[in-house]
Order: structure tokens, then sequence, then C-alpha cells
């Protein structure tokens, strides 16, 4: 199992054989409904073996092609920490799995490809980003990324006031001022004097921010700032970092842990994640009329094949079946999944993955026209 990420679809793309069978399964974390998932499962197995045999395969080989799929999920431990979703991926000679953040329909597809288009949905706002949490106490910082929350270490610098003011050069200042050893002295209205404590305050974050801003810039991604107000303040005058998101979480941060974090700033990086989405749908929209857009099907199926597609958008859970000949250039549609058919929408955006284009998975109401399929072309035919 693994994250998600263009090159994961890629990968999926590149480990195709002759025969692949991929399935959708939406799971439940706790309840009498995740004690079914399970049980759903092996359903899904079973019809997919039979549809297999019906096909030409013999019942042996049938049985051998899910004997990893069936070890794996016959073991409670997998089924302790499920997402809202599962997807598999399973071939001859390949097997991986996903638990996704989305609930898929249930469901199975068996055909010279895998089914890659509801993946497409997690690379829109599923990126990587930072959150730095300010505090007097313990400032940290967390990498954020789709399946993981981890703790960035900082070296060489001190992460709390009390630590800064036991090592700092103008500790002797702060004790005549305080009257107390620089390893307890108080701050903001609790004694000391406030011009020189919001001196030191200064201080110790722009330290803070040397190492931030150095670490950050191999990383490139945003970073969501989180604290109380003046420290963020301080911090923002600091700054010399490009990609700050103007939006904080403002407020004492010492007791929210990784995941509460996680969630909070969530709110605040989805809508950064999201304008490549909303910019590349207005260029669609601004050339309206123009022979560089398209949602017709068989059109967009023919052009993605030849790399002539820019920037495709692809509605989650919608499909349109058929066969494209390519050496006739010819799309034939078919209302199921019969004989060659292939799911068209699944071909489109396989053949745009192979040729550099963008992609995005959207709801049906957020795709260009509230069409089947859109598409932005490289250039005029």
């Amino acid at each position: 199992m693994s994250v998600v990420k263009r090159d994961t679809i890629e990968k999926l793309i590149n480990e195709t054989k002759d025969i692949n069978v991929t399935i959708f399964l939406p799971t439940h974390k706790t309840g009498e409904e995740g004690k079914q998932d399970t049980i759903r499962l092996k359903n899904l197995i079973q019809k997919a073996k039979s549809e297999l045999i019906e096909k030409g395969w013999q019942e042996s080989k049938a049985e051998d092609l899910f004997k990893k799929v069936q070890s794996l999920t016959e073991e409670n431990q997998f089924w302790l920490h499920q997402d809202k979703g599962l997807a598999l991926y399973i071939n001859e000679d390949y097997f991986d799995y996903f638990k996704i953040p989305v609930s898929p329909e249930e469901n199975y597809y068996i055909a010279e490809n895998f089914l890659i288009t509801p993946l497409l949905e997690l690379q829109n706002h599923h990126g990587i980003y930072h959150v730095l949490m300010l505090s007097q106490n313990e400032t940290k910082m967390f990498k954020i990324a789709p399946d993981l929350t981890t703790k960035v270490e900082f070296e060489s610098v001190p992460t709390s006031m009390k630590e800064h003011l036991k090592y700092h050069v103008h500790e002797r200042s702060i004790q005549q001022h305080t009257g107390t050893s620089g390893k307890n002295a108080m701050f903001h209205g609790q004694g000391g004097d406030t011009n020189e404590d919001d001196k030191e305050l200064e201080l110790f974050l722009k330290h803070i921010e040397n190492k931030v801003t150095k670490y950050l810039k191999k990383e490139n991604g945003p970073l969501i700032i989180a604290g109380p107000e003046k420290m963020v303040a301080y911090y923002k005058k600091a700054n010399k970092y490009f990609n700050v998101l103007p939006t904080t979480i403002t407020g004492n941060v010492d007791n929210k842990s990784a995941d509460e974090i996680a969630k909070e700033s969530w709110k605040i990086a989805k809508d950064y994640f999201q304008q490549d989405i909303e910019s590349d749908i207005e260029r669609f929209n601004n050339l309206q009329g123009s022979e560089l857009i398209s949602t017709e099907i068989e059109e967009i199926v023919k052009s993605a094949y030849y790399g002539k597609v820019d920037t495709l958008f692809v509605p989650m859970g919608y499909r349109q079946f058929g066969v494209f000949h390519p050496d006739e250039n010819r799309v034939d549609m078919s209302e199921s999944l019969n004989g060659e058919s292939v799911d068209l929408i699944n071909y489109a955006a396989i053949s745009a993955i192979r040729t550099g284009s963008t992609l995005y998975g959207l709801p049906q109401a957020e795709v260009p026209k509230n069409s089947g399929l859109a598409a932005i072309y490289r250039y005029k035919s």
C-alpha cells in the first residue's frame, strides 16, 4: 500500500498485462458495516473469478490470481485501519492496494487496463504542506502528507522561550528587568518589561524563521502558520519564505495533537490545492467556441491517444463503454462491457497520462459543461 500520486498511477499503467482486475469497495472504520466489508470483498472476488472462467480461464488459474489478495484480506489486522474506500489492482505478475479517503462505487473491472479513473480525484486535493505551530513553550512544525503527519526536527535552535533565554547573549539584560534568572523569566504582562519581552520574542521567532525557511526552500510547498496572534504577527514580519499562506490558525496551540492540527489546517490547504483546477476550468471557459476545447467523448479518446490533449477533466463515477480502433481512428460506442469494449473514459485518461497531460478527477457537476469528459487541446486539428 502507498500514497496515490501521479507516479503511482503511471506505475499501475506500466504494470498491465493482457488481463487485469481492478476491485473497488467502500469501507467502514467501525461498526457492523465494517464487519460486512470482508464479506462484500469476498463476493466481488468470486464474481471476478466467475467472469474469468467464462472468458476461458481454468478454475485453478483464476484461484491462483487472487491468492495474495485473499491471504492479506483474511487477516484481521488488515481491516483495523480502513479509510472510506479500498482499491485493489491484480494481474498474474502484480498486486497492490490502496486505502483511499473517498467512497467509491462497489464494483470490479476486468480489462486490458487497470481502472485508474477513481484514483484521479485523490491527486487534486492532497498535496504535501507544512504547519508551523508557534508557542513559547514548544514551537514545532509538522509535514502533512495525504496519509502521514510527521514532526520536523530542528537542530541547534531553541524551540522554547525558556531555552532561548537560557542560551541567548542578552540574558543579563532580561535578568535586570525581571530580577530572575533567564531560565525562569516571566513574560507578557506578568511582571517583566513588556518592551524588552517583545524584543526577545521577536528575536526568538527570527531564529525559528531562519531554520524554517532554510528547510522549506528544499521542499517548496505551502506553509500554514498557527499560534497566538502576536507570535503569528512577529513571525510574518520576520518571514523570508515565499509560500506562506495568508490564512492562519490563531490561538493557543499547546494542547493540539498532530491529528487535530492536520484536520484544522486542511481546511486552509484545500483551497490552495484547488487553485490549479479553478485556473484550468477558467482557461477552458475562456476558450468557448474555439477548436482548442472539446466535450465529445469520441473525439477526446482519439485526441488523447495521439497526444493532443493538454488538460483532461474526468467526471467521477461516469462511464462510457466502447472500442477504439487506432488503425481506423474510429470509436464504436456500446451500452455495456461486452466483447472487446472497455471503459472509454478510463482509456482516454490512460492515454492522456502516457502522453504527459494534466488530469483532474472531479464530480460531474464540476466538469466543464457538466459533460461526460472535457479536454483542452495542445493545438488545433
